[in-house]
Order: C-alpha cells, then sequence, then structure tokens
C-alpha cells in the first residue's frame, strides 16, 4: 500500500473520530448541563455552555489529530 493511501485512510479515520465523538460530547454537555440545571434551578444557561464548550473540546481534539498527521506525513 502506498503511503498517500495510508495517509487517506488515516485522514478518514480522524474525521470519522471526530463526528463520532463531536456527538457524544455534545450530548454529555446537554446531559450534563441540563443536571446543572435542574440542581441551581436555572433555565438552560449551563446546557447551553457545556454544549458548547464540549463541541468546541471536540474540534479542537480534531485539529490537534490533523496536525499531527500532517507532521508525520512531512517527515
Amino acid at each position: 500500500m502506498n503511503e498517500d493511501r495510508k495517509f487517506l485512510i488515516r485522514l478518514l479515520s480522524i474525521a470519522t473520530m471526530f463526528a463520532y465523538e463531536a456527538v457524544l460530547l455534545v450530548l454529555l454537555g446537554w446531559f450534563l448541563g441540563g443536571l446543572l440545571d435542574d440542581y441551581l434551578e436555572r433555565d438552560s444557561m449551563f446546557t447551553i455552555i457545556l454544549m458548547v464548550v464540549f463541541a468546541l473540546a471536540a474540534v479542537r481534539n480534531f485539529m490537534v489529530r490533523v496536525y499531527r498527521l500532517g507532521e508525520k506525513k512531512d517527515d
């Protein structure tokens, strides 16, 4: 298997992992935010904040993985 094909498969793997991770983290933010909102008697402040923060964490993880893959490709 040539190097370009391996690179493409790894990139596709990272993109798929990002999709699953983003959905999971947003759902986790929704669940934990809902618990905090119920406990602290807020409308949906913590739900929104945690969903956004966890979504940004998923994007950050994706960017780090792509950056590391690019470093390996350059070597």
